[in-house]
């Protein structure tokens, strides 16, 4: 995915004036303080927020906690008593942090000029469906907002009233509950699934991964095959230096067999039936198979599949994240929400552009001024439905009404800092 051809203030300003979804978000009882509304009646709150975000044209909004003050107050008070309060349990996913394990893009491969593609996007969506998983049945969360980061990741939002209020120690265990990698100084990524940091001899004495280890191995398991494919995937087992890697992960008692197998493999390359680099793991799966090291297997993956997550993002009271629905300033890309459960059918490559979505209206930055905001409250929250954003908007609404019901004995409130690149303009804005 290159990066934005055409990205301007003037085509911003349309898409918040005529597309940025706020209407309906500014009716249900979800975020509705803002420094921006203080002093307006409800019934232009939406019209005055509109305004500000035409007039600000913010290039970036970041999300926060709320905090025990409004944030464009904290100066006439004591630091003490600023403080967050509660903030959504956040999840950042980001591919730079596979680098080591994936080499159509990043780090690995200089003369790429994308910073993702659909050979290691896989990785993100295995992560969401792995992370999605645990969230909802290990920990029983039921509110989870998944937004594609614009880029290269995804963020998850955990909005239930159980996860907003989290200390950082509850969401620490949490994050350490869900992290097997590590990326660190070291190139190898540490692997922390067992109880056991040794691999036994016997296959009989391996060691029994936790429930959610398991469990995000049978997701895995199926999926590794195809980011192995030299045709779609990283060419795992077809690159000397990638099989290399590979096989240094087999535990010591089979390096007879590790150099045996790398021997045979260099020297007979693919017959045609069928690439090589599936071929050579099947053939591995099969081996370890019959010898009952699916334990092996399963490490394999996780390694290179498993989620890796940004720990100080869902840590931290003080984190931002990029708003639901803004602009990726970098590729133009709309941070859209989407469905989890479809998370395979989602590729960067397609997600809506700013200079799409203004052509897909049929406006143009010569017939928009400042004066032609107010009274078009209506207008705006129609005009979606004949973009590339109206799937996204409505999936987006829908959550919103799911999450209202399970909040009526209280109305949360989110505060927001909009960081225009070059501006300092700070911005409290409700988004969802």
């Amino acid at each position: 995915m290159s990066e934005v051809s055409e990205f301007s203030e003037d085509l911003l300003k349309v898409y918040y004036k005529r597309l940025f979804p706020c209407g309906f978000s500014l009716t249900t009882p979800l975020l509705t303080k803002s420094s921006l509304l203080e002093g307006n009646s409800a019934s232009h709150s939406q019209e005055m927020y509109t305004y500000e975000l035409v007039k600000l044209c913010p290039h970036k909004i970041d999300i926060g906690a709320v905090y025990s003050t409004a944030p464009k107050k904290h100066r006439a008070i004591l630091p003490a008593s600023f403080k967050p309060e509660w903030k959504e349990l956040v999840f950042d996913i980001d591919l730079t942090d596979y680098d080591e394990v994936r080499y159509c893009c990043g780090e690995q491969n200089a003369s790429s000029k994308s910073s993702v593609c659909s050979r290691c996007w896989q990785l993100a969506q295995s992560a969401v469906l792995c992370v999605d998983r645990a969230l909802r049945e290990d920990f029983g969360f039921e509110h989870l907002l998944w937004v594609y980061s614009g880029r290269r990741g995804v963020h998850c939002w955990v909005c239930d009233s159980a996860a907003r209020k989290l200390d950082p120690v509850a969401r620490s265990a949490i994050v350490e509950y869900l992290t097997l990698v590590r990326s660190g100084n070291s190139k190898k990524p540490v692997l922390t699934a067992s109880s056991s940091g040794k691999q036994t001899d016997s296959a009989a004495l391996e060691p029994q991964l936790h429930p959610c280890v398991d469990a995000a191995c049978e997701l895995l398991m199926p999926r590794f095959a195809n980011y192995c494919s030299t045709k779609r995937g990283q060419d795992l087992f077809g690159v000397p230096a990638r099989l290399d890697k590979i096989l240094s992960n087999l535990p010591e008692e089979l390096g007879l067999i590790r150099e045996s197998v790398a021997s045979d493999w260099l020297s007979n390359p693919s017959d045609g039936t069928v690439e090589v680099s599936i071929r050579r793991w099947n053939t591995l799966h099969a081996f370890l198979t019959e010898r009952g090291r699916t334990n092996v297997l399963k490490q394999l993956v996780l390694t290179y599949t498993y989620p890796r997550l940004d720990v100080n993002v869902s840590t931290s009271l003080n984190h931002l994240l990029k708003s639901p629905f803004c602009i990726h300033p970098k590729t133009g890309h709309v941070c859209i929400p989407f469905d989890p459960r479809y998370v395979d059918s989602l590729e960067p490559s397609s997600a809506p552009t700013l200079p799409q979505l203004i052509d897909e209206l049929g406006v143009r930055t010569g017939q928009e001024t400042m004066g032609s905001i107010e009274g078009e409250a209506g207008k705006h929250l129609l005009a979606y439905k004949r973009t590339s954003l109206k799937s996204s908007v409505e999936y987006f609404e829908e959550f919103v009404k799911r999450l209202a019901p399970s909040d009526e004995t209280e109305r949360p409130l989110q505060s927001a800092e909009a960081v225009a690149n070059g501006k300092n303009v700070p911005l409290t804005v409700p988004v969802f």
